[in-house]
């Protein structure tokens, strides 16, 4: 019995060792996790619906914003006018894309613009011919400078749609009513979209659901597009259904 007294008590020894240890790694572990949550805290603020600051101060003003409910058909005849022969399907868009961006015909969206950002784009490529493409970048311009006047911080503005084919647009028809199965401006790559409900802070951090996405910034862009459109610059529609600004290229 005395010889077994040392090596019960070297197991207890064991025991407390290995606890220690694994109290130690769990702490540490902790810690790291808790340093990283603040850390991501700092850089991604998100609000409450109503309760963000920045939204706040965009409802307190006035916003002189026009119907902004341009016929379809007149979005078709600029489109025909200023734009490209239609790709019949997928596949030829492919094949013809990259010829048409060597002559300058269409033009690739810029994935890290100063004002914009893409999001997926699943019935659409990013492509647009260049004066569309300049359009899209002084909407964003004036969207920035609306939000400078107030004192409030850049957001980027969301395009969920651009260059279509025939193929991916009568595909989208059949499950979008504001995706006309027989025609639309999208084709001919002089019309985009953009969501009026999503806006991306500059940390490029999306709000979770139940947060604040600052769907109040659609007040100055609305405001931007109306402008825009009195100036004979653009042709601007809002789809409800789709939450965005459909919009097309006048010069």
């Amino acid at each position: 019995m005395r010889r077994s007294k040392p090596l019960f008590g070297l197991y207890f020894f064991v025991i407390g060792f290995c606890t220690c240890l694994v109290m130690i790694a769990l702490a540490r572990s902790l810690g790291d996790s808790d340093r990283k949550e603040t850390k991501l805290s700092k850089a991604t603020t998100f609000y409450k619906l109503g309760q963000c600051p920045d939204c706040k101060v965009i409802s307190t003003r006035h916003w002189k914003v026009g119907k902004l409910k341009d016929n379809n058909d007149l979005h078709l005849e600029s489109g025909k006018r200023m734009g490209i022969k239609p790709f019949a399907s997928n596949a030829e868009m492919e094949k013809e894309l990259p010829g048409l961006v060597r002559r300058r015909k269409l033009k690739a969206l810029d994935e890290k613009a100063n004002s914009y950002r893409l999001k997926n784009l699943t019935h659409s490529q990013p492509y647009l011919v260049p004066k569309a493409v300049d359009l899209l970048e002084e909407i964003g311009e004036r969207f920035h400078g609306k939000l400078k006047e107030m004192n409030l911080p850049a957001y980027y503005l969301m395009v969920s749609s651009a260059l279509r084919t025939n193929e991916s647009q009568q595909g989208l028809g059949k499950r979008n009513i504001n995706a006309t199965q027989n025609e639309s401006s999208h084709i001919y790559g002089t019309s985009f979209d953009i969501s009026y409900k999503e806006f991306l802070p500059k940390h490029e951090k999306p709000a979770p659901e139940g947060f604040c996405r600052h769907d109040m910034m659609r007040h100055p862009l609305a405001e931007v597009l109306t402008e825009m459109s009195k100036e004979g610059r653009c042709l601007v529609v809002k789809e409800v259904k789709q939450a965005c600004f459909h919009i097309t290229v006048l010069e």
